[in-house]
């Protein structure tokens, strides 16, 4: 009877959201005004365009971009899929407020030389390769292609740190005014100021200004050096670009997976903080996030004010936003 009458109350609620994009197995779906339907199989990470003609997912490693009027969906990069041993998960693409650019996270294999003094000791010291985050850049307007469509983002080669620091920049996120790009680098929570009117060709010349806003995490009695910090997996705006909120969950698996809300301006002053992951603003006063560690994966909604949470969406993960 509970369930039942918790599943009347769902369903009312859904019929009254925008459109919701959402993971159910190895499918993503969407949820419009109450019902469901399945758009493509074998892909994560949704992100819907602004202006609600596109959704971009990952799928093994790669950026694809599905046409939402037509339902056809086309690869846009040419990197080699992930191995079968490649664990980590895809992280969500970004549009820009135009719907012209996309960034998104990869982990790559960086070639580490020593001459003397040790690789961070985040990433180990005793290997040539090195798994690492990057952040690449993709231009999906059609009336703009730069030669080869990808470019370098964020990292080693665009932090302007020598060979010898292995540099991890992942789960890039644009503000929806367009004036800022939030960033985990090496688990830290960092801060740009970019303006897209100044980036023509390449990306990787392009400058802005960054800085790091929030330190991460540390376990009890851990150190960089065991890895036991915390890595921001997404990494997602209000609509009005005053807040954050951020996914994190432990490198070693170790730890747990936490929800955090912080103001966008003072990131080191948090308003909400709950175990969760794949976080994302519904609206400016509500989220939709997943509980970690679960017999089973539902997506929640949860009310900043009142922190009252319910089952909006069961047996779904990766929840992403489309417009009204």
């Amino acid at each position: 009877m509970m369930l039942a009458t918790l599943a009347l109350l769902a369903a009312a609620r859904q019929s009254s959201l925008p459109t919701i994009y959402f993971v159910r197995g190895d499918s993503i779906y969407q949820l419009t005004h109450g019902a469901e339907s399945k758009l493509i199989v074998h892909a994560v990470g949704p992100s819907p365009s602004p202006d609600g003609k596109r959704l971009a997912f990952m799928r093994d490693g790669n950026l694809f971009l599905l046409d939402l009027s037509e339902g056809t969906s086309k690869r846009a990069t040419s990197f080699p899929e992930k191995s079968a041993e490649d664990h980590f998960r895809d992280t969500f693409p970004s549009w820009d407020p135009a719907s012209k650019n996309v960034i998104f996270s990869r982990l790559d294999e960086y070639s580490v030389l020593r001459k003397g003094a040790k690789v961070d000791p985040m990433y180990g010291s005793d290997h040539l390769t090195r798994s690492i985050w990057s952040v690449y850049w993709y231009w999906a307007d059609h009336a703009f292609r730069p030669k080869g469509n990808v470019s370098l983002f964020l990292g080693n080669e665009t932090s302007g740190l020598s060979a010898m620091s292995v540099v991890s920049s992942m789960a890039g996120s644009f503000s929806p005014d367009g004036k800022r790009v939030a960033f985990c680098r090496n688990g830290d929570l960092w801060l740009a100021d970019l303006d897209l009117s100044s980036i023509h060709n390449v990306v990787k010349i392009a400058s802005w200004d960054e800085a790091r806003v929030l330190s991460s995490a540390i376990l009890e009695g851990g150190t960089r050096g065991s890895n036991e910090t915390n890595a921001i997996f997404r990494i997602a705006w209000s609509p009005d670009s005053r807040l954050l909120v951020l996914s994190t969950d432990r490198y070693t698996g170790s730890g747990g997976a936490d929800v955090q809300v912080v103001k966008a301006d003072r990131p080191t002053e948090t308003v909400v903080s709950f175990p969760g992951w794949d976080a994302t603003f519904l609206d400016s006063g509500h989220l939709l996030y997943v509980k970690p560690y679960t017999d089973s994966e539902n997506v929640w909604e949860y009310t900043i004010g009142t922190k009252e949470e319910q089952v909006l969406i069961p047996h779904a993960s990766e929840p992403a936003v489309g417009r009204q």
